[in-house]
């Protein structure tokens, strides 16, 4: 009876879990997300001791089931009591003790940056959960010393924000989902948890993580980009880098030549020129967007007719050129 389009070991004999596969499938359509979401779930439950080197950041519509879908996996790993479950959120995500990082599975609730002037300080601090290295974690503990506790925690992160957090286009740390399925109804809710709590539910959805084969799934591979990621990415740019990156992708105005030479402030004040209104364009907004638009740090660069060096950047489809002629493109002889 189960509908998941599965075959060989990942049948699940006498077993009926159509309605969590039907209830995935409405949060998550796109199949090659859901597949990597399931290979997440079954690595952790059967790998308990292997760390998954990224975090899922789910979002979505309010009340839209997110909770409900990883519900089943929660309790595969955590056991009906969900003792080994760690919950933060916004508010106690700074706290100076760490007790949740002894968890198997971390949940982080509402998750959303504070305020733009600190664009990337929330990714920068979950960096070290995320991934291993570190291999060990510290944690403070009220009134006794602190110890150092193995990092395997797993992080889910849940958001109603489509831009919860800044991320760098090359980020390895996070599989970003969007389900933009509306409201989950009250009735249907009701019945599927009923399924859950009181029909085996869990117990199916356990019995099928613990046998859906991962044996080739690579616990630290990057995670694949998604249209959600892509959107996060694009959309947690500053006003200058976004006005930057558009520049460099376009090839126009100061870019038109797909290479540009340091030092750095002049072009900035150039930019400045042609910037919007209540966009500051300063340095560390153009390296950001020279990395976010693929281009290429070539370093510091002299040629045969430039005995100076100066720092150079190229579109990617320049960097087989010689670093002699990138030199020259940059300050004509």
């Amino acid at each position: 009876n189960m509908r998941p389009d599965m075959s060989g070991s990942d049948k699940i004999a006498d077993q009926d879990i159509s309605v969590w596969v039907d209830h995935c499938r409405a949060l998550v359509p796109e199949p090659v997300e859901l597949d990597h979401i399931w290979n997440v779930m079954a690595f952790k439950v059967q790998n308990p001791n292997v760390k998954v080197n990224h975090a899922v950041l789910h979002g979505g519509h309010p009340g839209s089931g997110k909770d409900t879908m990883w519900a089943p996996f929660i309790w595969s790993v955590c056991g009906p009591h969900l003792k080994n479950r760690g919950l933060l959120d916004n508010d106690t995500m700074s706290s100076q003790f760490g007790y949740a990082l002894e968890s198997e599975i971390l949940i982080l609730n509402e998750l959303k940056e504070p305020d733009a002037k600190e664009r990337r300080a929330l990714a920068n601090r979950l960096k070290p959960i995320i991934a291993a290295p570190p291999e060990l974690l510290m944690v403070n503990r009220k009134g006794l010393h602190p110890y150092m506790a193995l990092n395997r925690v797993f992080v889910i992160a849940f958001s109603n924000e489509r831009v919860a957090i800044s991320l760098p286009s090359e980020d390895r740390r996070w599989f970003v989902l969007w389900s933009a399925a509306e409201k989950l109804p009250e009735a249907q809710a009701v019945s599927l948890w009923n399924w859950y709590e009181r029909r085996g539910g869990f117990e199916a959805v356990a019995h099928y993580l613990h046998t859906r084969d991962v044996s080739a799934w690579n616990p630290n591979a990057p995670p694949p980009m998604t249209e959600a990621k892509s959107i996060m990415v694009e959309h947690g740019m500053s006003g200058a880098e976004s006005f930057l990156v558009d520049l460099m992708r376009r090839r126009a105005g100061e870019f038109s030549r797909g290479v540009c030479g340091g030092p750095f402030y002049g072009l900035c004040d150039r930019l400045q020129g042609i910037a919007p209104g209540g966009v500051k364009v300063v340095q560390a907004a153009l390296l950001h967007a020279f990395k976010e638009a693929g281009w290429i740090d070539m370093g510091r660069i002299k040629s045969r007719d430039h005995d100076t060096k100066k720092h150079v950047f190229c579109a990617p489809e320049l960097s087989e050129y010689s670093r002699s002629d990138l030199r020259r493109m940059v300050e004509p002889v």
